[in-house]
């Protein structure tokens, strides 16, 4: 992947902002709190198409596009942990971006998705 323009990436980041306040995030966040061994296959599925299909053409799609086929169980626990902290970092760096209340739920995303990441051995 090329590296942007400022100009560029000022875009890409409002762009993958705007499409972030369409997502239930409390929902999102719920889920990670419970932990990831409380949901099941398919609705994690669920929750990774819907946030695929909002965020489409971003890079953090393409990282849930390597999630849903690290989900497949012949993958390990290792790639599934390097996508969930690849995620982690991408929402944090988007709620840089962002502010009031969108900030502090993306940058309470970036976290779960980066600590869920670190407790898969």
């Amino acid at each position: 992947m090329g590296k942007r323009s400022s100009v560029e990436q000022s875009d890409y980041d409002t762009m993958v902002l705007i499409l972030m306040e369409n997502i239930d995030l409390n929902t999102t966040i719920a889920t990670l709190k419970n932990g990831l061994t409380t949901i099941s296959p398919d609705a994690a599925f669920g929750v990774i198409a819907d946030w695929q299909q909002q965020l489409q053409g971003t890079e953090i799609s393409k990282l849930l596009e390597e999630l849903k086929a690290t989900l497949d169980g012949s993958s390990s626990r290792r790639a599934i942990a390097e996508i969930l902290s690849e995620l982690g970092a991408q929402t944090t760096s988007a709620a840089e971006n962002a502010s009031g209340d969108l900030a502090v739920k993306l940058t309470e995303l970036g976290q779960l998705l980066a600590q869920a990441g670190a407790s898969l051995p």
